[in-house]
């Protein structure tokens, strides 16, 4: 499976998961934030070209205290963390349970870790889980908890070990 950036060529209005949210964005919003540069988003498409999944991501920076403890000698005083946000990841409900979710995910992780190596400063990937499933899920990949936030936190470090 080809996962690509986003473009007209992409049929989206039958997309459903889980989340009402997530469905909106595709549907609704997601072209927007590509076009004004908030965010880029990624789909996997069947052969028909309609999405089954996506997810986005963007660059973001968290103050030194929300990040854990263990992590916080490798900010300098007065910065801030240089973060890749994964924002949004979703795979249609035709998908559950055939593992395109965590295909998603590793793929998203794989991109981030590239973009730390080559393009841009990042210490982590964050995500902002949008249920308890979520977190679980993310948990599952050595995603940790942020101090103070509902957001979790993935060194890089890990990530490359993770690859």
């Amino acid at each position: 499976m080809k996962i690509t950036l986003l473009d007209k060529s992409h049929h989206r209005k039958d997309f459903q998961c889980e989340e009402p949210q997530l469905n909106d964005y595709l549907h609704q919003q997601a072209s927007q934030d590509v076009k004004k540069k908030l965010a880029v988003c990624f789909v996997a498409a069947d052969k028909d070209n309609n999405v089954i999944g996506y997810y986005t991501l963007t660059s973001e920076s968290l103050g030194r205290d929300e990040i854990p403890d263990k992590y916080i000698k490798k900010v300098p005083k007065h910065y801030n963390a240089p973060v890749i946000l994964l924002g949004r990841l979703a795979r249609d409900l035709s998908q559950k349970g055939t593992g395109l979710g965590e295909h998603l995910l590793i793929d998203a992780l794989f991109r981030a870790y590239k973009l730390s190596e080559e393009s841009i400063g990042a210490m982590a990937v964050v995500v902002d889980p949008i249920n308890e499933h979520a977190v679980k899920f993310y948990k599952t990949y050595g995603f940790e908890e942020l101090r103070d936030s509902e957001k979790m936190f993935l060194p890089m470090n890990t990530i490359k070990q993770l690859l």
